[in-house]
């Protein structure tokens, strides 16, 4: 089983790089950074606390706004 995944994974990567617009490309690094970032700044709050939950909430939600948008381009 794990054969057949890691060879779909590599055909995947390798049809992501050849036939992918580069434009695109930017924008997928783009969305992944955002979704990093935000992954971060979540896992910060479970694990420190939420003691400037505003800052956590505008930080957050400047993420989510950011990945919807970006997305929409």
């Amino acid at each position: 089983m794990s054969v057949s995944v890691l060879s779909v994974v590599s055909r995947f990567l390798e049809e992501y790089v050849s036939s992918t617009p580069q434009r695109l490309k930017l924008l997928d690094a783009y969305l992944l950074y955002i979704l990093l970032t935000g992954a971060m700044q979540f896992l910060y709050c479970l694990l420190v606390g939420t003691f400037p939950f505003n800052s956590f909430l505008s930080g957050f939600t400047s993420c989510v706004g950011s990945f919807i948008l970006g997305g929409c381009a």
